[in-house]
């Protein structure tokens, strides 16, 4: 069962590479992890970007102006998962 894990984030370049690393952490990681950008301007491209570029199950999604549903549901229709987790840039899972 393949698991995708969503997020909508915008300008959380201070919490998103936390919760990065803590999925990475887990015993049983995400197949994918989607997360979809609303247009930040804080640099949190370059962080989400950095995690991508190595850790090929991070997918970046582009969605300028999108609200935190607009951006959920992007990051959903994205997902190839059986299960789709979602969860917030300001979560730290243990």
């Amino acid at each position: 069962m393949r698991v995708s894990v969503i997020a909508t984030v915008r300008n959380e370049k201070e919490s998103i590479g936390r919760l990065l690393d803590s999925l990475r952490s887990q015993t049983r990681q995400p197949d994918e992890i989607v997360i979809c950008d609303g247009g930040s301007t804080d640099g949190t491209l370059a962080v989400l970007e950095a995690h991508a570029a190595a850790v090929p199950s991070v997918r970046i999604l582009r969605a300028d102006g999108a609200n935190i549903s607009q951006g959920r549901n992007a990051a959903i229709a994205a997902a190839t998962g059986d299960v789709i987790a979602a969860t917030d840039a300001g979560v730290r899972l243990d």
